[in-house]
């Protein structure tokens, strides 16, 4: 192709592209990531603190060694002043944090649609479709979504009732079922084969009740009952055995019911207080039951289970250069299980930071967890406790105890009783019952 023919065609190519980026539509561009370095005293990578039986769950400041990031894009394709229709997109991805070249496949968390004014009897209300992260609660603390039914599905949110806003949703929450096909396959352990278990969940929510001055109460019941396919039969290893399943252990249902009160204006900040109840299906497995549960997923079966949390956490502000998150928690779970004990989870924590000025600050992270009949050990229920301890000094962007990004040096110290030795602490510290890693950290959203 000689030179002037090349020219035009460049030319061309270019109107193309600018007329298509001064009609494409605004790209909103949000995310969350957290990155950094860390070691420990003994030598090796820095290991992270976490009691048995907390469902994975711990005091997070000083205590994460892996990469995770979120990148969210959404753009509003149409709006004619009365009816909108806005795409939403989430993916996510987490490396190890432990060199250089670190490759995974990404995660798609988030598309979907969200389109307001189309509803006649409810023009206030928001109909969507696809996957979404719905409505979730969190301890920002110990990273903890008490409250998460997400994952793909449809609804309507926001329909004004009066003396709250209703919302209704359908969600599809899959698990991974591992089974042996024969009784035999079962005892040897030998031939795995694994299906997804499907389970639909119906999340109905009155959110905005009015209580009292800067006071409100979201209720909500979760509904959800197992949906598997065809004549399903199979085999799980139970000990030296295998137990016979079928498909009448999988279509269990259960409910899970949430009231959450919100106090806004609380010392400069906001209380939350969390009382939830689940049974059956909804109860999942370990204390750390979010509403997505499924039953019998092991030779365990969790129909007659029941779970019951009460949590209480928030940010005050104490005096001028003070602020303070906190959180104590009880939840515990029932078996109906012969010869299995209850489980009981208790976690006390507070992070005060101390502002320097408007961009240095100092947090200090105490976090306590005790959970009763965390894991077997010789034929008996054990107790894993856990306090941990993180001194960190930040510089953010802004004051304020939300303010990010932010860059934070720390150094971490633990210790766990002598029954968890070997099940907290990672390689460094198997054979310890304490250990201190330092590093520095990063963490941002937007």
């Amino acid at each position: 192709m000689t030179k002037a023919r090349i020219l035009p065609l460049a030319g061309a190519i270019s109107a193309i592209v600018f007329s298509a980026a001064a009609s494409a539509a605004t790209v909103d561009f949000h995310g969350y990531v957290r990155s950094g370095i860390g070691s420990n005293f003994d030598g090796g990578k820095q290991e992270e603190f976490t009691a048995e039986g907390t469902g994975g769950y711990n005091y997070r400041l000083g205590n994460e060694n892996e990469t995770y990031g979120e990148i969210k894009l959404g753009s509003e394709l149409f709006n004619n002043g009365q009816q909108s229709f806005y795409l939403d997109s989430l993916m996510a991805f987490e490396v190890d944090q432990s060199k250089d070249w670190e490759e995974k496949t990404p995660a798609f968390r988030e598309f979907n649609v969200q389109a307001k004014g189309v509803l006649e009897f409810a023009p206030e209300a928001t109909l969507w479709a696809g996957k979404r992260y719905y409505k979730r609660q969190d301890i920002h603390m110990i990273d903890m979504y008490y409250w998460n039914v997400s994952g793909p599905g449809a609804g309507i949110e926001n329909i004004d009732v009066g003396m709250g806003n209703l919302s209704l949703a359908w969600v599809k929450s899959g698990t991974d079922l591992a089974y042996y096909e024969t009784e035999a396959d079962a005892i040897a352990d030998e031939k795995l084969q694994k299906k997804t278990l499907d389970q639909n969940i119906l999340d109905i929510r009155l959110e905005g009740i009015s209580t009292n001055k800067d006071g409100s109460l979201t209720l909500g019941v979760n509904y959800g009952k197992g949906n598997p396919y065809g004549d399903f039969k199979g085999y799980l290893k139970d000990g030296n055995n295998a137990k016979l399943v079928e498909k009448s252990d999988y279509d269990d249902d259960g409910y899970m019911l949430t009231a959450e009160h919100t106090q806004g204006n609380f010392f400069g900040g906001f209380n939350k207080l969390v009382l939830q109840y689940a049974a059956d299906g909804m109860t999942a497995w370990g204390i750390g039951s979010n509403g997505q549960g499924v039953s019998g997923v092991t030779a365990e079966n969790h129909d007659g289970n029941s779970l019951l949390r009460l949590m209480d956490h928030g940010v005050v502000h104490i005096g001028d250069n003070v602020e303070m998150q906190y959180l104590a928690g009880y939840n515990k779970i029932s078996f109906d299980l012969p010869g299995k004990d209850d489980q009981t989870w208790m976690t006390f924590g507070v992070r005060p930071v101390y502002f320097w000025n408007d961009i240095m600050s100092t947090a200090v992270e105490l976090g306590y967890d005790h959970v009763e009949n965390a894991f077997e050990e010789a034929g008996q229920m054990e107790d894993s406790q856990l306090t941990k301890l993180t001194i960190a000094q930040q510089w953010s962007a802004g004051r304020g105890y939300w303010a990010r990004p932010q860059i934070r040096a720390f150094v971490t110290y633990a210790n766990w009783n002598d029954e968890s030795k070997g099940r907290i602490g990672g390689e460094a510290f198997a054979n310890e019952t304490s250990g201190t890693t330092f590093g520095v950290q990063m963490e941002a959203w937007w």
